[in-house]
């Protein structure tokens, strides 16, 4: 008797093939995805309630960082006129995101939590935004897939920072949601409402922040391109494109200042940080985007999915090049920023995230002929990996550790958890051996104000003297100084952004005081420091050292916001201050 014969003589009591096993793991994750696809926005808010709780509890208890400060003081400005007068000469960037938290203040009480509220909402508007783009585009499936990627992303956290990155993202993908309405020509009816929210994400986009202006230019890049294919210029689309461009008023102030300014050789833009602008966006995504190329290169081979209705040409062309352009927005920014010498931080170029969360999208929905089986495993995989990583990071590494090796558990863990991986630190300048010794002798100091309170108490750099003022009690704040030297800042660590940080000091209403350095030490022989000898923004320790002073450290201090941690006593030897 055949095989065949023998199966079909078994009876209904018989034991099933165990070919039947991998029929029904694909009719389960039939199941799940069509569940999920029928149920898109439901599984849109879980994810996002989810994962935004992580970053929605340590949100008001987190102490407000340096730029974050900023946001505080300049939105709680005694007037709207002294507001905007705050952007132009403190903090240089146009005002929308200052009045969003006024408004949050005037509803919700002056507080770190409601200073970082109107930022996890546009950060939430966001995934909104690209949930409902990707669903309409190809299926709910990708929106999901999307979603799972942006709250995968190291740059999740600017989710609950108080500064304008999240606005920059909410404002492009409404740009984007409604340009491509706009030029998909199946789409047909009236317009006004996709014009209309075209223009308020522009006016938005560039109202957040001065780098939205390049994350702005990629529609114009790619709206032009459109004309190229179609040889018609649609004259709505761009005159709707180009009135936010109004919003250029509020630049002119801005770009009178800080040419002069000199930033050290750390922050600077460099090939080093444009490549840790760009791993950022995917060091966490290693194991998934390997297991979605898997997936595109075998399942054409394996299945035919049932294909959604396919854009126009044009529109999809345009689409294409679009993600392109906001995905070269960090190397433009570079590019800008080492001609002019300015400071380059990864996340001025947080706008590449959103087309690498559409893009695995799309090439996985193209590839596939949009099935969702294939969406299905690749949700199913981040949302398990991103729990993981979340929530089950620390049962993970437990279990693991008890099945294999530590060498084998640290690679499963590599692979099965999100990976943590990052390029070395820029290496910094060497502590003095004696220096080194001590500091790994000192003690930790708890209590600030309580050490040596008849001594100044000295900040290494202008973000500690913020964050000190703000957050340190009067025993601390009525002898707190910070110390201000032009040449020897250029010289020691060419940077001089806060030389003037006198007028943030009269601007913002906190303690301390802003001092010459030659003037402070003329008058005070024996003082107390808290910096970093190798910190790159740091002149004053190398500076006293110059000048014949004597530095013992007496401490560390460990703080979640600040960055220097080593407490110095000095004491000036025979006034050596050189002017």
């Amino acid at each position: 008797m055949s095989s065949f014969a023998r199966t079909r003589a078994l009876g209904p009591g018989s034991k099933p093939s165990p070919v039947a096993s991998p029929f029904l793991t694909v009719r389960l994750l039939h199941a799940i995805a069509g569940f999920a696809e029928a149920y898109g926005w439901p599984f849109f808010a879980a994810i996002s309630v989810v994962f935004a709780w992580g970053h929605l509890s340590g949100m008001g208890s987190r102490h407000l960082d340096h730029d974050e400060l900023f946001t505080f003081y300049i939105a709680q400005a005694p007037s709207l006129r002294q507001l905007f007068t705050l952007t132009h000469t403190i903090d240089l960037h146009p005002p929308l995101s200052y009045l969003f938290v006024r408004a949050s203040f005037a509803i919700f009480g002056v507080s770190s939590w409601s200073c970082r509220l109107p930022f996890l909402l546009a950060f939430l508007g966001f995934s909104a935004l690209l949930f409902h783009f990707l669903s309409r585009l190809l299926s709910p499936l990708y929106g999901l897939m999307a979603v799972l990627i942006v709250w995968t992303s190291p740059y999740a956290h600017l989710a609950t920072e108080a500064r304008s990155y999240s606005m920059i993202l909410c404002f492009t993908s409404l740009m984007m949601a409604s340009w491509y309405r706009l030029i998909d020509e199946e789409h047909r009816g009236s317009r006004t409402w996709a014009l209309t929210t075209l223009i308020a994400g522009g006016f938005g986009l560039l109202l957040s922040h001065v780098l939205g202006v390049l994350a702005y230019a990629a529609f114009f890049y790619a709206e032009s391109i459109r004309y190229w294919i179609r040889r018609k210029p649609d004259w709505r689309l761009w005159l709707a494109l180009s009135l936010p461009l109004i919003s250029f008023v509020t630049y002119l102030t801005l770009l009178r200042h800080g040419t002069s300014i000199l930033f050290s050789e750390w922050s600077q833009a460099s090939p080093r940080r444009l490549a840790i602008c760009y791993w950022e966006h995917l060091r966490f995504l290693v194991t998934p985007l390997t297991i979605l190329l898997f997936l595109a290169a075998v399942w054409p081979l394996s299945s035919k999915g049932t294909a959604r209705r396919s854009a126009s040409w044009a529109a999809y062309i345009s689409l294409r090049w679009l993600l392109l352009f906001l995905l070269l927005v960090p190397l433009e920014i570079e590019i800008l920023f080492a001609h002019a010498g300015t400071a380059f931080y990864e996340r001025y170029g947080v706008v590449a995230l959103l087309p690498c969360a559409v893009l695995p999208a799309i090439f996985l929905a193209r590839r596939t002929q949009c099935d969702r089986r294939a969406a299905g495993c690749m949700v199913i995989l981040l949302a398990v990996l991103l729990i993981f990583d979340t929530f089950g990071k620390s049962w993970l590494t437990e279990q693991l550790s008890n099945l294999a090796r530590p060498a084998v558990a640290a690679k499963l863990m590599y692979v099965l958890a999100l990976p943590p991986i990052a390029p070395p630190a820029l290496k910094q300048p060497s502590v003095p051996p004696g220096l080194q010794q001590q500091l790994s002798a000192a003690p930790t100091i708890l209590q600030l104000g309580a050490l040596e309170p008849s001594l100044p108490f000295v900040a290494g750099n202008a973000p500690t003297f913020l964050e000190l003022a703000q957050y340190q009690n009067a025993d601390l704040t009525n002898r707190l100084y910070l110390l201000t030297d032009h040449a020897a800042a250029a010289a020691i660590v060419h940077a001089t952004a806060f030389d003037n940080y006198e007028l943030v000091r009269t601007a913002f209403p906190i303690g301390g005081q802003v001092e010459s350095y030659c003037t402070f030490l003329h008058r005070q022989p024996r003082f107390l420091v808290l910096g970093g000898y190798n910190h790159p923004d740091t002149w004053l320790l190398k500076k006293l050292e110059m000048d014949g002073a004597k530095l013992a450290i007496v401490g560390r201090y460990d703080d979640e916001v600040i960055e220097e941690h080593s407490i110095y006593e000095v004491l000036v030897v025979n006034d050596t201050c050189h002017n």
